[in-house]
């Protein structure tokens, strides 16, 4: 564990734990990989050049070269056209098979250890709400937390990883990044995290392997969220 970490989960410093969901909260029914073409070729139907998509395959960065490119390449009404067609697609493919979501296992029980210590509960997630909200739902997840912010709460461009969402959470609850603890199982997880300023928890019940979280040297490598309650512990 980091310093920067066991100095934040220390001494009731620890304010608010922040979640992302899929992966993270939740064992996710989305098809990826059918999604995530989906959206670039959205990105290449509405005229962006092959050659601008991200060469490694990162739709997330793809759509923000797209958004620069289009900003000196196209006219008046792009963003929101773009946006609406990403979303579209994305929604369609998130909605498939939500009512399918389960929750990752002891996740509702570190939740209501979280609620015993008065620590408070967020979502950050790149889901839209309408999925977010079902996905919730069909885990029994779905009164547990105090803020959830979504990917079409605000403008496309602004959704995690860009940092500004998490500081949107920290603001909904009037806390700073180093009172609140990020929990991903992504490498954008940690993105957001480090540009926002605050301690970050990987997981392991995505698609990271710890051999792939080891060299990105986040501040504490968990299973599953289910250890938190083991980790905060082992700090008192």
């Amino acid at each position: 564990m980091s310093p920067i970490m066991r100095n934040a989960l220390r001494s009731n410093g620890l304010k608010a734990v922040i979640f992302d969901m899929d992966g993270t909260l939740i064992r996710s029914t989305i098809d990826f990989r059918k999604m995530n073409q989906g959206l670039a070729d959205t990105l290449l139907q509405h005229g962006l050049p092959k050659d601008i998509l991200d060469p490694s395959g990162k739709v997330n960065e793809s759509i923000v070269r797209a958004y620069s490119y289009f900003k000196v390449h196209s006219h008046d009404g792009w963003a929101e056209a773009l946006e609406r067609d990403l979303n579209r697609v994305s929604l369609e493919v998130e909605m498939a098979r939500v009512d399918e979501t389960r929750e990752v296992p002891g996740t509702a029980d570190t939740l209501r250890y979280l609620r015993s210590r008065g620590i408070r509960t967020a979502v950050l997630t790149r889901g839209s709400r309408a999925y977010t909200e079902r996905a919730l739902l069909a885990a029994g997840l779905d009164d547990k937390f105090e803020v959830v912010l979504c990917r079409d709460d605000h403008p496309l461009i602004e959704a995690k990883p860009n940092p500004v969402a998490l500081r949107r959470v920290y603001n909904a609850l009037d806390l700073n990044g180093d009172e609140c603890l990020f929990i991903g199982d992504h490498d954008t997880d940690l993105l957001c995290a480090q540009g926002a300023g605050s301690p970050f928890a990987a997981v392991l019940t995505g698609s990271f392997s710890v051999e792939m979280w080891t060299p990105l040297n986040p501040d504490v490598i968990m299973d599953s969220v289910a250890e938190l309650p083991r980790l905060l512990e082992g700090l008192e």
